[in-house]
Parts: C-alpha cells; structure tokens; sequence
C-alpha cells in the first residue's frame, strides 16, 4: 500500500459526472481513502455553500479549499484567505458591462449577479445556490477593505477568449483560468489549489509526495503537478493532462474511484 496521507478531489468534471450527480462508487472510494487515514479535502472554484452539500453527500468531515483554492477552512478555521481588491473587482464589472459578458461575484457566503439570466440560472441548478441581484460594479467599489474571492464569467468560448486576452494584456492582481470552456474564473494572484495544498501539508504535517490528487481543467493543474500523484481525468483540458503524471478514467466511467483504489495499491 502507498503511504498517501491527504486527498485532493476535485468536484465538478471529476467528482461529480456529466448530470453533476455523485456515483456511488465514487462515494464508497473516497470512503474507503479515509478509513485508510486519508484526510480528503474537496478543491473546488465552487463557493462554500456548494461544497459543503458534497461533504454532507459523501458523508465526511474535513478541510474545504473553495474558490479556486483562495478560501481553505479546516475545522472552523480559515488557513488561506485570498481576495481581488475591491477596486480591481470594480474595474472588471465594468469591463463585463461593457462586452455584455455575465458575471458572478463571490464574497464569503454570498453571490452577487447583476440580474438574473441563463448563466445564473444554469449555476444555480448546478449549485443548488441562489444570487442576490444588484449593481456590481457600485457594491464592490464600497468595499473599502475586504475584496472578492472570486470573479467568474460566463459565456460562449469566443467571447471569453477575447475577454482573457484582453484582461491578461493589464497589470491586474488576478490569475486568469478556465474550468471550461464557457467559465473564466478570476481568482486572486497567489491563491491556487497547488498553494492551499502546501498549506494544508504543513497544517498536517505531511509531504507533499503522501498526497492523490485529482482533477480534470486548467484551475486543477498547478494541483496536479505539486501533488505526489496527481491524476487527471480522461475527460481534462489540454492543460491538465500536461500537468498531471498519470490518468484515469472519465468522471462519467467513476474515474475517481478507480484511480483512489489504484493509487493506494501502487497500481496507477
């Protein structure tokens, strides 16, 4: 058996199958991991609310890194707290009003639209959560202190390219990933999945080599490539079957399941 300590899944495209229902053999997999003495930490863009219905799905308890990695609570505490200052988050709401390109901001708990549309509503029935509609580009400016967790943008591939060659041209504290192809994410510059998993190791104690992780788009890959054994799905972006050292199969064959077993026997 392989000494893997700590287990990082991503939810949506890897976890979770194309109908965003959780198989039960993933479900019994990650159970497994954790009779084993793996801590199984769910990383996802999701915000906390819609990550804590997967952990209450899976029945476990443990950490959460939500927002692309920005937020990472374990046990009530927050170890990782990054945010878009307010006045870059005002810029990028006009910017969206100006292109007719949705937007989605998140702050803590909450969602924040402009008004509610297709996006939203497919977000939400993804989510399970609701937006609190209002001016976004006046309620962020009167964020004096605390900024947004995360900034996503949603529309058809072409106009979020254009979007993120455009933003990527500016001298912005954000990173710029797509976890697909009609989501662009903005999350802060020094957040990420692969930082909330050092700092989770260190909170633990434990190496990174004693680490599975999984994932399937950009967001996933820094993950994938700083984990012991970080596993892309069959169905992942260019970017993340570069990063990652090994595959599975597709979230909608229970990859995860399979490559948990597989991993944990030496067998990947």
């Amino acid at each position: 058996m392989q000494d893997i300590r700590l287990l990082c899944i991503d939810i949506d495209g890897t976890l979770l199958d194309s109908r965003h229902q959780l198989p039960s053999e993933n479900r019994t997999a990650v159970l497994w991991a954790a009779e084993q003495g793996a801590t199984v930490c769910l990383m996802t863009a999701r915000p906390p609310g819609a990550t804590f219905s997967i952990q209450r799905e899976l029945d476990i308890s443990g950490p959460v890194a939500c927002f692309g990695g920005g937020l990472l609570e374990y046990h009530g505490e927050r170890l990782s707290d990054c945010r878009i200052p307010a006045r870059t988050a005002a810029l990028l709401a006009q910017e969206c009003r100006l292109r007719q390109v949705h937007l989605s901001v998140y702050r803590d708990t909450r969602w924040y639209v402009d008004h509610e549309d297709l996006w939203s509503i497919q977000e939400g029935r993804i989510t399970g959560l609701t937006p609190t509609c209002a001016d976004l580009q006046n309620l962020v400016a009167s964020w004096e202190r605390w900024g947004a967790h995360k900034l996503l943008f949603m529309g058809e591939p072409e106009p979020l390219d254009l979007l993120q060659t455009t933003l990527e041209k500016r001298e912005l504290s954000i990173q710029l990933l797509r976890s697909k192809d009609t989501y662009l994410e903005a999350i802060p510059e020094g957040a990420g999945k692969a930082e909330a998993m050092h700092t989770l190791c260190g909170r633990l104690g434990i190496d990174p080599a004693q680490v599975l992780a999984l994932g399937d788009q950009d967001v996933d890959a820094s993950l994938l490539q700083a984990a012991g054994f970080g596993v892309a799905m069959a169905n992942s972006s260019p970017a993340a079957l570069r990063a990652a050292p090994y595959r599975t199969e597709s979230n909608d064959a229970a990859g995860v399941a399979k490559a948990i077993y597989r991993a944990f026997q030496g067998t990947l």
